[in-house]
């Protein structure tokens, strides 16, 4: 109540001191003038600037302070800009603005302003940082979330609108690799100047206008002092307290800028859960490829690497990062990065499994204890040559290895019996990856792009189990032993080389047609190897048993396609169609496969551009999939202590429709922004395991199934800025309706889950920043049976200044979790910090405590087709740290 209390009279005191002006932006016809700039500049100290930026109607809202005098000033590309001055104590509450045209067309307009806190264009957002910033951030990210309509996640994932950030930049240049967990964890805040956001982004500036490319790329300029200069921080970290757990946290981020030569070296160590990149960063990092064959699935697994992780008992993980660029002439430009991360992580977990089996459930108490030790490093280099301003050539060069060894100790008790598992694995994964581009306009109506893109993945994972007794009995060929040991061994080698030539042709600004040609061709090679070793020395193999697999694989995909792109006033169509010849060989136990298909494949994107910062989007394609080389073999391969697995060598390909429809809308005079998207998957022929169950132990193989499955989502958000707050309601409904075969009865299954969720926070840079949020989620599942959990989490956060030179943070959430039986449980976790530094000391010291209850496990519920499981999760205790920070 005191909060409560508190914040009202806040409130109403902030209302007293403010004063609204409104009116309307347009040129001497009355034409509105979208997207026009108002500045109000306070014309006496300690008052700061507000702004605002016309809707589509020309419409705009300032608030303003009372019992200042402003001086008002609206700017547009190609117009005079128009004064009005504001006095301190007039009435005044509406003022329209006529501009007049100045006869010119300009790129840029120069204003007499330091700077303008917005500039919207028609692709790109440029936002002023010291508009935003108080002064008291140190990284990117907490200037970030201060923007309007920009937000970063938990994992440093970055969206603006609601549309994802895929190319991070600094001074026009990807920042390791595009990633941006990387830049907005590390960059300084002081570093910056303004950020840009450019839709529709494309490195090759003269191939913008014909490659509908969707990325959103943020763009960090610096400002002038820092454009060749050495920046950065250091900082480290140690427990403190009476527990002896040896926490420990060491950083360092430090750049160097200057106008030829890009230099970035990240080095971070840790044992309290804290990850340096995402698994997004992660595969942009090892993917290696162009972007205009980014259809190619990647088969290195690295989730390992990413994300912070408190969900275990022990994380210990070290990280280096080392970026740099130079341009040897304006023709040539060299950049490069390398990574390596080491990570150490020791688990435990408790579940309780129920096994469906049409008539019966089997019931499993699960003990598992892990211990993983993962090390991967990349090096990638990329040349970019320009010979003329209408001819670009990229290379890119990639080499990744990564290991990852594993130790895990599953004890499993059924109704039957109890057994002791353990799982000892290797796998060493080699990676190399290069493509080579080259874009070529030739006047302003044909432009033509080759790719050519090479790929060579070689994983080796080598497995063992061991237990004191017989398991998957009738699935595998054991012999009778004192205990038993079973190794296996498998060998994945895949090469891919991809080729496409693609032409633009530009008939009139309203019309163009784009021809592809281009060739997929892929080989594997798969290699398995399951044996018992006995305690006498001798080996069972288990080829007898229809066990090892020996598979060569080829798929190989030609196809044309023609696109065509035309523009009627506000909507812009572009329907394609491809016809793909695909041909899929395979070779094993001395049996050949093949199979020949020509198939069509539409698409067609269509956008609808009400005005500039309202648009409305829709995608649909046909595509076909073939399956992968493990999906073929058609030996049995054990891949668990309760799996076997099995593949069919007479899948053909699946088949299925996709669409997806979006809406988009930023009206800052309203305040508000909305962002929904549906989606739907509709797949006519698709991959489906068959499953046989007896107790826990599963045999499992694909079949190509005419039993149709779709899914159906729909996402959005929307938000208003109410006075000095921001108000977010956010949903999510997914729907998955599709058949599965479980011991010969096939029944039809659906999974549906709803998410709504509500946020409060403060959006005024004078006051503290606070949130709180609620979000409450329910899941169903029904097929055999019917199954359903429901989830309450309430979060909220906090950021004060205080007593000048000083910051505390604090964070907590509550989380619910429900099941059909009503039985809950609950988690709920609070971090804090306290800063201190100086304005102007290169010095900082923090005191931060992560899991302040000191909470032992957490709690969650799951189901699948097949298993309704209930899982404790033990996590990291309490940690209290001390850290000193130093910035350069």
């Amino acid at each position: 109540m005191l909060r409560i209390l508190l914040f009202l009279i806040f409130t109403t005191f902030s209302y007293s001191q403010s004063r609204t002006i409104t009116g309307v932006v347009s040129d001497d016809t009355n034409k509105p003038l979208e997207s026009a700039n108002v500045i109000a500049k306070p014309l006496q100290e300690k008052a700061s600037l507000k702004f605002a930026i016309a809707d589509n109607k020309g419409r705009y809202r300032l608030e303003l302070e009372k019992e200042v005098k402003y001086e008002i000033t609206v700017s547009y590309i190609s117009f005079i800009e128009e004064v009005f001055i504001l006095e301190a104590n007039a009435a005044v509450t509406t003022h329209d603005f006529k501009l007049k045209a100045t006869g010119e067309q300009l790129d840029e307009i120069v204003i007499k302003h330091d700077f303008k806190p917005i500039i919207i264009k028609k692709d790109t957002l440029i936002f002023d940082v010291k508009s935003f910033a108080k002064g008291n951030e140190r990284k990117m990210k907490e200037i970030l979330e201060k923007l309007p309509g920009v937000e970063v996640d938990k994992n440093g994932g970055v969206t603006v609108q609601g549309k994802k950030v895929t190319k991070m930049l600094v001074e026009g240049k990807s920042f390791f690799g595009g990633g941006s967990k990387l830049a907005v964890e590390n960059i300084p805040a002081d570093a910056l100047d303004k950020i840009e956001v450019i839709d529709n982004f494309n490195e090759v500036g003269f191939m913008k206008q014909v490659s509908d490319s969707d990325d959103l790329a943020m763009n960090v300029k610096l400002k002038e002092d820092k454009k060749k200069f050495v920046f950065g921080d250091v900082e480290a970290g140690a427990e403190i307290g009476t527990a002896d757990n040896g926490f420990y946290l060491a950083h360092a981020a430090l750049f160097y800028y200057a106008p030829k030569t890009n230099v970035s070296v990240i080095a971070d160590g840790n044992n309290i859960g804290k990850r340096t990149f995402t698994f997004d960063d992660l595969t942009r990092f090892g993917g290696g490829m162009s972007t205009f064959l980014s259809g190619r699935k990647s088969l290195t697994n690295l989730y390992s690497f990413a994300g912070d992780n408190r969900d275990v008992v022990q994380n210990k993980s070290q990280f280096g990062a080392f970026n740099i660029s130079h341009d040897f002439s304006p023709k040539l430009a060299v950049s490069g990065f390398s990574i390596f991360s080491k990570v150490l992580t020791a688990s435990k977990t408790e579940s309780t499994n129920e096994y469906l089996q049409n008539s019966a459930i089997a019931f499993e108490n699960k003990l598992q204890d892990g211990d993983n030790r993962t090390m991967l490093g990349i090096g990638n280099v990329k040349l970019d040559y320009s010979p003329n301003k209408k001819e670009k050539w990229y290379y890119n060069g990639q080499y990744q290895s990564s290991t990852n060894d594993l130790i895990n100790t599953i004890n499993s008790t059924t109704n039957l019996n109890t057994s002791l598992f353990e799982t000892i694995s290797k796998a060493d994964n080699t990676s190399i990856k290069q493509y080579v581009e080259w874009h070529k306009s030739y006047n302003e109506h044909h432009t033509t792009t080759l790719v050519v893109n090479q790929a060579y993945d070689n994983n080796k994972p080598i497995n063992n189990w061991f237990t004191d007794q017989t398991f998957l009995a009738g699935l595998i060929p054991l012999q009778q032993d004192d205990t038993y040991t079973v190794t296996q061994i498998k060998k994945v080698k895949t090469n891919s080389i991809d080729a496409l030539f693609k032409h633009y042709w530009i008939l009139n600004n309203f019309n163009h047609i784009y021809t592809n040609v281009g060739n997929n061709f892929a080989t594997s090679h798969l290699e398995t190897a399951n044996r018992q070793l006995l305690t006498d020395g001798t080996i069972n193999d288990f080829a007898s048993g229809g066990f090892n697999n020996n598979v060569k694989y080829q798929l190989n995909d030609a196809y044309v396609g023609i696109e065509y792109k035309f523009r009627v006033g506000k909507f812009t169509s572009k329907p394609g169609l491809y016809l793909h010849w695909y041909h899929l060989s395979t070779t094993q136990s001395t049996i050949g496969n093949s199979l020949t298909k020509s198939l069509l494949q539409p698409q067609w994107d269509i956008d609808y551009e009400f005005n500039k910062s309202e648009t409305l989007n829709f995608t649909y394609k046909l595509k076909n999939d073939f399956p992968e080389v493990s999906q073929l073999a058609n030996q049995f391969d054990l891949q668990n202590y309760n799996l076997v697995y099995k593949g069919n060598a007479l899948l053909q390909n699946e088949k299925y429709h996709s669409a997806m429809l979006r809406y988009s809308k930023y009206n800052l005079y309203q305040g508000v922004t909305y962002n929904a998207t549906a989606s739907y998957l509709k797949k006519v022929k698709a991959f489906r395991n068959e499953i046989t169950l007896d107790g826990i132990n599963q045999f499992s193989s694909p079949i190509l199934t005419d039993n149709p499955e779709t899914t159906y989502g729909i996402r959005g958000y929307f938000t208003k800025r109410i006075y000095r707050f921001s108000l977010k309601l956010n949903t999510r409904f997914n729907w998955f309706s599709y058949s599965q075969t479980l011991n010969a009865i096939t029944t039809l299954n659906d999974r549906t889950s709803q998410n709504v969720g509500l946020v409060f926070k403060t959006a005024y840079k004078k006051w503290p920043d606070f949130s709180v949020g609620y979000n409450k989620g329910f899941s169903q599942f029904s097929g055999l049976t019917s199954s359903k959990y429901e989830t309450d989490a309430f979060t909220s956060s906090a950021q004060i200044d205080f007593l000048k030179f000083w910051n505390f943070k604090i964070d907590y959430e509550n989380l619910k979790n429900t099941d059909d039986r009503d039985q809950s449980n609950f988690y709920d976790i609070m971090n804090a910090s306290i800063r201190y530094q100086k304005k102007n000391s290169p010095f900082g010291f923090e005191m931060f405590v992560n899991n302040v209850f000191d909470n032992k496990t957490k709690n969650d519920f799951s189901f699948s087709d097949y298993v309704i499981s209930e899982r404790t999760t033990y996590v990291l205790p309490r940690v209290w740290m001390l850290s000193i920070s130093y910035k350069l």
